[in-house]
């Protein structure tokens, strides 16, 4: 891209962030913005048709030179097409409905059923108590886990009550403290964006 074609882009970007940001404030802006989130959604549709064009080209040609793994672009393919003929009527006919219960769902519960051995393995990892912090840890998830079953009451019956201390205390105020950090993070990220620091929008040399 050139020095103009980056330039215009910029002014370009800065322009509607501003205005999709400043229609939540003023009504001024409000219809302006919208118009602008029209747009956006239209560039979005013909991406995601660029991204399924993309997509049958590269299995394509994988299924054509017989490459390795050729066998599941081709079952690739083949779903992308079923479910466009079956759930042509929308996500929320019969159709597609019997789609994601009967194919989707399942295939969700077998994925969740073996991430359960890696959180396991991964558990097993973290719970190596190598200083004062790690110890605290693996004592606070221990108090947690017994307070979720039946066999922690039986051992000591304030063992729930104290896990539901835990949650609302001091993990919450965990959760909390992440979720500042994330946001004053897109604030930044969003203010480099509007300001012309970060172009995300054009190749940078």
């Amino acid at each position: 891209m050139t020095r103009l074609g980056r330039i215009i882009a910029t002014v370009v970007a800065i322009s509607a962030g501003v205005s999709v940001l400043a229609g939540y404030f003023t009504d001024t802006f409000s219809s302006l913005g919208f118009i602008i989130l029209g747009w956006a959604a239209i560039v979005i549709a013909f991406a995601m048709m660029l991204g399924v064009v993309n997509i049958l080209r590269v299995h394509t040609n994988k299924i054509r030179t017989l490459e390795k793994g050729w066998f599941y672009s081709a079952m690739l393919i083949v779903a992308l097409a079923l479910t466009l003929i079956i759930g042509r009527n929308g996500p929320n006919s019969a159709a597609g409905q019997s789609l994601f219960d009967y194919i989707l769902r399942p295939l969700e519960a077998s994925l969740f059923a073996l991430m359960a051995f890696f959180v396991v393995s991964a558990a097993y990892r973290a719970f190596r108590m190598k200083n004062f912090e790690m110890a605290l840890f693996v004592l606070f998830a221990i108090v947690v886990l017994l307070g979720q079953v039946p066999a922690g009451f039986q051992l000591w019956p304030d063992l729930p009550l104290i896990k539901e201390w835990i949650m609302r205390v001091p993990a919450l105020a965990g959760a909390r403290g992440i979720l500042l950090g994330v946001s004053l993070g897109t604030i930044a990220t969003g203010l480099r964006v509007l300001l012309g620091a970060d172009r995300p929008y054009a190749d940078v040399e």
